[in-house]
């Protein structure tokens, strides 16, 4: 399966995705164009996301999310399956791409009535919820007239516009988890490797893909990660995703394609050279010893 970095996908398409950029901040408004079961996508963007009509699926590790209009989210930087619901009828989406610097900003500017005392131990998950109130539906709504009337956009206008939704979203008491979240990134927070690879092992990537979701370059990502593995990343991700399809074929009825898949192997074929070397056994006559 090809993976896509989702926001250079959106960023060079825009006949495909409108668009509409403020400071270097990426908004678009579309009905996806999924034709595929499946896709997987990830991005070294942070985004916003909401629903105006219809549904999709994300997955991410053991879990699932269903987006919709009830709830409003917050895909942070990573990798993760995008899926057609059974009762696929389109998916109409508002996305805002939101980079630190520009959340640093206007953090600082609202800090004095944000409610940053007392906050919960961010989340580690990849995809947060949060609750919509009128307002917030309100403010998000508002952006929608200047894709196709763009000629009428004037940044401060625009900015303003954006500026209140964020901040309706921070300022909602059911929120705290997004608000800890952009806290974090205030205080110079940067996310471990291990986290990241903990996290995404089990995606088809590239190592530069993994400094980009990292947000470091690949020589830095490198660095970091020898020092806290003391291997190299491609040796880890063999055997940690090796360790995981033998838990599969132990624990599971799934097929071979199935954890091929699930594993983040690029087809069956490479997985099963890679496991009779690990092994000596193919993936098939390991599961029939040792299920």
């Amino acid at each position: 399966m090809d993976k896509m970095n989702i926001y250079e996908i959106h960023k060079s398409n825009p006949d495909l995705f409108p668009q509409l950029s403020l400071k270097d901040q990426l908004f678009l408004y579309y009905k996806c164009p999924q034709k595929e079961q499946i896709l997987q996508l990830y991005s070294n963007h942070n985004q916003i996301t909401f629903t105006l009509s219809g549904k999709r699926i994300i997955h991410h590790g053991n879990k699932k999310w269903i987006l919709n209009e009830d709830q409003g989210f917050l895909l942070k930087r990573g990798a993760f399956y995008q899926e057609l619901p059974t009762d696929y009828s389109g998916w109409e989406v508002l996305v805002l791409y939101l980079k630190d610097d520009y959340l640093k900003d206007i953090f600082e500017e609202f800090r004095e009535y944000l409610p940053s005392d007392n906050l919960p131990e961010v989340n580690v998950e990849m995809v947060q919820e949060f609750e919509i109130n009128s307002h917030i539906r309100s403010s998000y709504e508002s952006l929608i007239p200047y894709f196709s009337k763009s000629h009428l956009l004037v940044d401060p206008i625009f900015e303003g516009k954006f500026k209140e939704l964020l901040f309706n979203i921070l300022i909602h008491p059911n929120n705290n988890q997004i608000l800890a979240y952009v806290n974090q990134i205030i205080d110079g927070y940067v996310t471990p490797i291990w986290q990241i690879m903990e996290t995404n092992y089990c995606y088809d990537l590239k190592i530069s893909e993994f400094a980009d979701i990292a947000n470091r370059s690949t020589s830095t990502f490198r660095r970091e990660f020898k020092d806290y593995y003391h291997t190299t990343p491609g040796r880890w991700l063999t055997n940690r995703r090796l360790e995981r399809a033998t838990v599969l074929l132990q624990t599971t009825e799934k097929t071979i394609s199935e954890i091929t898949f699930d594993c983040g192997f690029k087809n069956v074929s490479h997985f099963s050279n890679i496991f009779k070397i690990k092994f000596k056994l193919s993936p098939t006559k390991y599961r029939k010893l040792n299920k």
